[in-house]
């Protein structure tokens, strides 16, 4: 069986909802209006096959709170979590689809070779040990015989399966123009092709080391069942029965608690009327001691005011009395004690008291009229203090008579409707907490399925490596013949396309790269004709892979395909193509863009004729009419800006985009 990885579903766990994007093999389309979220798709499958980062938009941001992948890689369903916003947080695989994680313990993988903390090694170790590739170290510079030894990851190899919006026509594809690490690239393409120089001796390697750590892996098996034997763990058949039994008893005694409440609503009438007045009567209660506060405040205060006019009053007639005792004097006659001679001291008018009795008496009986004005007030709220008071008693008489019927009617309704309920709750809990014990053990024996699932694997992974070293010892590949088959392959999808000038077509010996009228690939000014050749050399590697058992997914992703093919390029792209040799290659004619579908369309035909595993995104901005209805049962996201036939707005479908 030929290595391959499928996608199934990209799924972007969301606050609101979970954002989902489903996969099929061969041809799979997605189109729409610009900045919809198309692109993101890729990148998101790209940032969970071990990308070292993703941009992530202002709504992807607001609404999505980490992301999953499912794929299946050599039969085996895996599904990848990983954390949007901490690249370098460890990246969480299970060997099961999204939604039966529960019952699986994560495997957590380092996202990169720097981090060697994690539990359970490098998330590029992962993918090469499930696609059965060899893990090896290439020389960074292979004409040097002091060359360094790089270690080769699933990154390297995946360059050959995604082309990203910017690379997509780009004179940098692959990174050509960094010819100082383009040297390892080609390294890498060798990989691939199994033409390396030390392949046949690194495959020697890897079926040792296979054959040992199979052997590590039976002995843990071994260990594990007699641990699992010796401790009564039930088999997985059992715990699913076990779990599926909790499950119907937690949904019965939900809709028996639902009905209990619902019951207890419907027949607690009386007891919600006398809480109702229970209520009421509290609510009089209180506002009556507050008015009976306020009396109380204003009764104080009016007293004082009373007693200082008593006072005042007091003080007056206390002048009166004065005027009456002693401030009535005679005139006085004495001798002067300087000249002798008699002198009269005369009583001033008023006498002692120097305020006019008139003053006195209107000041006297002012103040007597208030004193009885405040006294009468003081009285009535004396008296509206006493019906408040009485009010307040029969109140609280009621109040308690109605406390007493609602703790009868509490005693003879509610309490039996709240022991039964506790008594439920109590059920529900027990059976939640025998589900996580069940889950638990279920956990416990699904991980020792995996193990045995990998000796399987591991068994498969040396026949297949032995039949491969016995096919390099007999028939090792040439990488002229490599390159000539390869240039055949884009010479055909070129001429498909319908090029002009369909002349000097070729894989270049030096750079591995193509060539198309005797000119390399980065040295062609057209931008258009560059992403046709982009297409074409991508493709014509993974139709290599459907007819070779070659290192390669056997997936291909191509973003935005009409970038330079005149469908709205965009002003930041257009300073590396030539308008005018653009017009002369005739890129905008729709027919060349037609004909770029049907030649992706006839590969993934080839293959399933071949019977071999392929798959391939697509994004653009849109599809060409004439396969408009061809492509709709293929089509797996199509979004507008406008809600446009009711289709969904975008990737993240219950936002507004910013266009």
């Amino acid at each position: 069986m030929k290595s391959y990885l499928r996608i199934e579903r990209l799924i972007l766990v969301g606050v609101r909802k979970n954002y989902i994007v489903k996969f099929e093999d061969g041809l799979n389309i997605i189109h729409g209006d610009s900045d919809t979220g198309k692109s993101s798709i890729l990148e998101f499958i790209n940032y969970l096959l071990g990308a070292s980062k993703i941009e992530l938009a202002d709504e992807i941001i607001s609404s999505v709170n980490y992301a999953a992948l499912e794929v299946i890689i050599n039969d085996s369903a895996y599904t990848i979590v990983r954390d949007i916003y901490k690249p370098q947080n460890f990246i969480e695989v299970y060997q099961c689809p999204f939604e039966r994680r529960e019952a699986f313990i994560s495997r957590k993988y380092a996202p990169n070779f720097s981090n060697n903390n994690a539990p359970d090694g490098f998330f590029s170790d992962f993918l090469m040990d499930a696609l059965n590739f060899p893990k090896l170290k290439l020389k960074v510079s292979p004409t040097q015989v002091t060359s360094q030894f790089k270690r080769l990851s699933f990154r390297n190899i995946i360059k050959y399966s995604y082309v990203n919006q910017d690379d997509m026509g780009s004179k940098s594809l692959l990174g050509m123009t960094d010819w100082a690490k383009y040297t390892y690239t080609k390294e890498v393409f060798k990989y691939i092709y199994n033409v390396l120089d030390t392949d046949i001796s690194d495959i020697e390697q890897q079926i040792s080391d296979k054959r040992s750590e199979l052997n590590n892996l039976r002995k843990k098996y071994e260990h594990v069942s007699e641990f699992l034997r010796e401790t009564g763990y039930e088999s997985i058949p059992s715990i699913d029965d076990a779990i599926e039994e909790c499950d119907s008893i937690y949904e019965s005694l939900n809709i028996e608690l639902h009905s209990l409440n619902s019951s207890m609503m419907a027949n607690s009438d009386n007891y919600n009327q006398f809480k109702s007045y229970h209520s009421e009567f509290n609510l009089k209660i209180k506002m009556i001691v507050r008015s009976i506060e306020e009396i109380n405040l204003k009764k104080d205060q009016y007293i004082r005011l009373k007693n200082d006019y008593i006072n005042d009053i007091k003080k007056i007639k206390a002048i009166h009395l004065a005027n009456e005792k002693i401030g009535l004097t005679q005139d006085i006659k004495c001798n002067c004690p300087i000249c002798d001679n008699i002198i009269t001291i005369e009583n001033g008018e008023g006498g002692f008291i120097k305020s006019k009795p008139e003053s006195l008496d209107e000041e006297l009986l002012s103040l007597e009229k208030r004193e009885k004005s405040i006294s009468d007030l003081i009285i009535n709220l004396t008296h509206e203090h006493r019906i408040l008071l009485d009010d307040k008693i029969q109140l609280e008489a009621d109040l308690n008579k109605v406390s007493g019927m609602i703790d009868t009617e509490a005693k003879q309704f509610i309490t039996p409707f709240l022991t039964q309920r506790d008594s439920l709750l109590k059920e529900i809990t027990s059976v939640s907490k025998k589900r996580e014990t069940l889950v638990s053990s279920l956990k416990v024996r699904n991980r020792q399925e995996e193990l045995l699932t990998k000796q399987k694997s591991l068994t498969d992974n040396i026949e297949t490596l032995i039949e491969k070293l016995n096919d390099l010892r007999v028939n090792a590949p040439g990488i002229d013949g490599i390159l000539s088959c390869l240039g055949d392959d884009l010479m055909t999808f070129l001429t498909d396309v319908k090029i002009k000038n369909r002349t000097g077509i070729s894989i270049s010996k030096k750079h591995f790269s193509p060539i198309v009228r005797d000119r390399d690939y980065f040295n062609i000014t057209s931008g258009g004709l560059r992403t046709i050749i982009s297409i074409g050399y991508m493709s014509s590697i993974l139709k290599s892979s459907i007819d070779s058992d070659i290192n390669h997914p056997r997936f291909l992703m191509l973003d935005t395909i009409g970038k330079y093919l005149g469908k709205n390029l965009k002003a930041k792209y257009a300073s590396e193509t030539n308008i005018k040799d653009d017009i002369d290659e005739g890129i905008s004619d729709p027919e060349k863009y037609e004909n770029i579908y049907n030649a992706l369309i006839e590969i993934t035909n080839y293959a399933q004729k071949k019977r071999s595993p392929c798959q391939i995104i697509v994004v653009d901005n849109d599809v060409p009419d004439q396969l408009s209805g061809r492509l709709k049962s293929i089509t797996v996201a199509h979004y507008s800006a406008s809600k446009e036939n009711g289709l969904p707005v975008g990737l993240i479908d219950d936002v507004i985009y910013k266009h």
